[in-house]
């Protein structure tokens, strides 16, 4: 009888969160595609056929020196002739997969740490200890349709209990740091062991002053650099903007559309360009900057610290050669292009996570085999959809079901749609409805880590998403420094409208009304005043459980659909009402139809109890944030 092998290795999300820089979580996702490549090469050298993911496709790709994301998960599946070659190639994966970890660390080593290691206090025990124990894998051999295993034999994982002694690692905070040292002590020798470290690295800013690493940390930020000979091909490291620069985008396409602003740029940026790091050429891999008219010159390559005023009046964060006048001039010269432009560079970008629901009954019900030609279309058209010129962002991963990219805020909830539409595309063609898919869209500031910034995303996924919203969901949230601000989630088919517009399009462009008090529009004093009179009536912290904004008699909450409308539309025209009978009319009509629009974002759905849902008047600061792009003060 066939035996299938069931192939997974871990922890991922911490060792992709866990990331400083955006060449962090790069690297750190391509690190583990090679792993798992590594791993499929063993099982299927040992008789085995990989049958999800597409094993013959992820091949081309890694040949494709043109790669820029992760393509291979941490999970896989092969079919065998029998289970005792099943169970051979299972220990033959796991060997593979921790040899090459080892030969990639081990040159990592060579390159940076062995000329300074007799420097440090057990460097090289350190080292070894974390760099043997740090990958958890796991394996199971099964019958076809046992698609459980896996998972069952995940609940006997039993990683090492070791407690890591001495000072810990400044990105990684559970490991020890390399030196061995105490840094309490008075005698420096840790911060001797990391200035010979840097001395030894030609690009300072690969290692910065504050930061002391652990073994798995000090790899994923080096190999890179060793890359031509750790995996055998060279990759860009300065490929990956920064999440200022990203942020920055819906600026640049300000002053990309406006040919009276061109000269004024071009201006500022032959000024600043010759500063450290602000002139960058990772600005090209985001697509709104294709085609940039030339009048704008260096414009387009400027980093995005010197984009944005926050981060270029920030001293630490932007190095410049004369600190003092240099940067009063440079601010000077940036607000007259933001008051040219009546617009600036905003503080926050998107990170987009996405998994295909209930893979397991899909695969159940309609075979690996299947389920695996349709995930590699999707896969193969994913990264045109996130990275064309119109949602400009940034693949980190994209294999099988899943998706992790950085959008700019402007198009994020568009390419939401657009990858939506693509997966079940991609089922359907191929015969199969009832394939749906979840994302977590994470509005985040510039200056949160990544590390929360990730952690957040999967828990708007997980618990909002998938679990709250009951799957074939979206959540989305604002995170800052000071934590989350606002979050909203809801069913795709409440949250898609047609011709490519979302629930939030016509509440935003409602509010980008309000400045001219022409007429009756969303205002900032219009939400807040609906948090601040209504707040306790719809119990923010809980929510009040109601049968749905569909329900239209007497429910368990306060409201039904009627009253809630009535109460929306009677503070909306508090004070607004037109004397003329018709126009009077006309008012109300339009006031109606925006209110339930309203009422759609402010409706938090209940996967718990089935039609179900609250009112949460956090959907109401969602469409602020959404409505003046993030940027604090547009208002």
């Amino acid at each position: 009888m066939k035996a299938l092998l069931h192939f997974t290795f871990g922890p991922v999300q911490s060792f992709v969160a866990e990331a400083r820089r955006t060449r962090d979580l790069y690297a750190g996702s391509f690190l583990l595609s090679h792993l798992a490549m590594a791993a499929m090469k063993a099982v299927r050298e040992h008789g085995g056929k990989i049958i999800l993911p597409d094993y013959a496709r992820l091949e081309d790709l890694a040949r494709n020196s043109d790669l820029k994301h992760a393509i291979a998960p941490n999970r896989f599946l092969a079919a065998f002739p029998g289970a005792a070659k099943a169970a051979e190639a299972g220990r033959a994966g796991v060997a593979a997969l921790r040899g090459e970890w080892r030969r990639i660390a081990e040159v990592v080593w060579d390159s940076y740490l062995k000329p300074v290691a007799a420097g440090g206090s057990q460097t090289r025990a350190i080292w070894d200890r974390q760099i043997l124990h740090f990958w958890e894998v796991a394996w199971v051999v099964g019958e076809r349709g046992a698609t459980n295993l896996l998972d069952r034999r995940k609940n006997w994982r039993t990683p090492p209990s070791s407690v890591e002694p001495g000072d810990h690692c400044t990105l990684m905070g559970q490991w020890q740091e390399l030196s061995g040292f105490i840094r309490s002590k008075p005698d420096e020798h840790q911060a001797r062991f990391w200035r010979a470290v840097r001395d030894g690295i030609p690009n300072k800013l690969d290692l910065e002053d504050d930061e002391r690493l652990c073994a798995v940390a000090f790899v994923k930020r080096f190999f890179p650099r060793v890359s031509g000979e750790a995996i055998r091909r060279k990759l860009d490291m300065e490929s990956w903007p920064s999440t200022v620069s990203i942020a920055a985008v819906p600026w640049l396409r300000t002053i990309r559309d406006g040919t009276d602003l061109h000269a004024k740029a071009r201006s500022y940026a032959d000024l600043v360009k010759d500063e450290p790091g602000a002139r960058v050429s990772s600005a090209r891999r985001l697509g709104a900057l294709d085609d940039f008219p030339p009048g704008a010159g260096d414009f387009p390559w400027l980093s995005g610290n010197f984009l944005n005023h926050t981060s270029l009046a920030n001293e630490r964060g932007t190095p410049l050669k004369d600190p003092g006048q240099n940067r009063r001039d440079f601010l000077t010269k940036l607000r007259d292009l933001e008051d040219k432009s009546k617009d600036r560079a905003g503080n926050f970008y998107a990170m987009l996570l996405m998994d295909g629901d209930s893979m397991g009954r899909l695969i159940h019900e309609h075979g690996p085999e299947m389920v695996t030609g349709c995930l590699t279309q999707f896969a193969s058209k994913v990264v045109d959809v996130v990275q064309n010129q119109h949602h400009s962002g940034i693949c980190v991963y994209a294999g099988g079901d899943d998706l992790l990219a950085m959008l700019p805020s402007d198009h994020a909830l568009e390419a939401v749609a657009a990858v939506r539409k693509l997966y079940l595309g991609s089922f359907s063609e191929n015969g199969i409805d009832k394939a749906t898919i979840s994302a977590g869209l994470v509005f985040a500031h510039y200056r949160c880590a990544f590390s929360r910034v990730l952690e957040y995303a999967h828990e708007l996924l997980d618990d909002h998403a998938k679990e709250g919203a009951g799957r074939d969901a979206v959540a989305i949230g604002v995170l800052k420094p000071g934590g989350v601000a606002c979050e909203w989630a809801g069913r795709f088919d409440n949250f898609t409208q047609e011709e490519g517009r979302n629930c939030f399009t016509p509440l935003i462009q409602a509010y980008v009304r309000e400045p001219n008090r022409d007429e009756p529009g969303l205002s900032s004093s219009f939400l807040y005043n609906l948090q601040q009179r209504f707040a306790e009536l719809f119990d923010v912290s809980g929510g009040v459980e109601e049968k749905g904004p569909e329900a239209n008699g007497d429910s368990s909450g306060l409201f039904d659909k009627e009253a809630l409308q009535a109460l929306l539309v009677a503070e909306y025209l508090h004070g607004r009402r037109a004397r003329k009978p018709e126009e009077a009319k006309r008012q109300l009509e339009e006031a109606k139809g925006l209110m339930r629009q309203l009422e759609q974002v402010c409706w938090r759905a209940d996967g718990i109890h089935p039609g179900g849902g609250r009112i949460d008047l956090s959907g109401a600061r969602l469409v602020k944030f959404l409505a003046i792009g993030g940027k604090e003060g547009a208002e």
